[in-house]
């Protein structure tokens, strides 16, 4: 019998590990190499070291990553359609305990450009009057509710339908009949003409096609 010869190493992390041991044959056997199983035994103090390293490790690679995938992503402001706003209307409850027309100085009937021009000038004087951060923060907040309703159709709809409901709610009314947006006065677009003639290539053909199929039977049945 052949002795077996295996070199040892040392594993640096502690981790198992193999070595290719050369097994010298018998005569009339083929020669295999065989894998040898090594075992290291770690201190505790090194085990915590590399612990340690491996979670700072980890740590800087995720605020790394969070630092590079990081975007800013603005919230959009909820809209003013919403069930409980129509409901509310229904009921002839308020839906807002602030008058934007009295804010931005408009009356009904008001267009879309004077609700900005409004907004501008009203935001310009608040901002040069040197109120405390927190009282010019609320009111341009609430200059800027009060023109992005008025500034659209269907809030500004859904807004002076419940001014009326508040107003009257013995009263049904719908929302198109308080509407105070005013219909633009423009002429609408010219409407491209229509081109007929596939059309009417089509019309002639079906009916030769209904004229042919008629002589075609009246001469067959003779």
């Amino acid at each position: 019998m052949a002795a077996t010869a295996a070199a040892a190493t040392t594993s640096v992390h502690g981790l198992r590990d193999f070595q290719t041991v050369a097994v010298v044959p018998k005569i009339g056997y083929v020669n295999i190499p065989r894998l040898a199983r090594r075992f290291c035994i770690c201190s505790s103090s090194e085990a915590d070291e590399i612990a340690t390293a491996t979670a700072t490790a980890t740590t800087t690679t995720t605020n790394e990553t969070d630092g590079e995938s990081t975007v800013e992503v603005q919230e959009e402001p909820e809209s003013f359609i919403s069930a409980l706003n129509a409901e509310k209307a229904i009921r002839g409850i308020p839906i807002s305990g602030f008058d934007y027309y009295e804010t931005l100085g408009l009356q009904k009937g008001c267009s879309i450009d004077e609700v900005t021009a409004a907004y501008k000038k009203k935001l310009e004087e608040v901002m040069n009057e040197g109120l405390e951060e927190e009282e010019c923060s609320r009111r341009v907040d609430l200059l800027k509710e009060s023109h992005s309703i008025l500034s659209s159709v269907q809030d500004r709809r859904l807004y002076d339908w419940s001014l009326s409901r508040n107003g009257n709610p013995e009263t049904y009314v719908w929302p198109f009949e308080v509407d105070s947006t005013p219909t633009s006065t423009e002429l609408p677009p010219p409407q491209e003409e229509e081109d007929v003639g596939p059309t009417t290539a089509v019309g002639y053909f079906l009916l030769g096609w209904v004229v042919l199929s008629i002589t075609l039977s009246i001469a067959l049945n003779r």
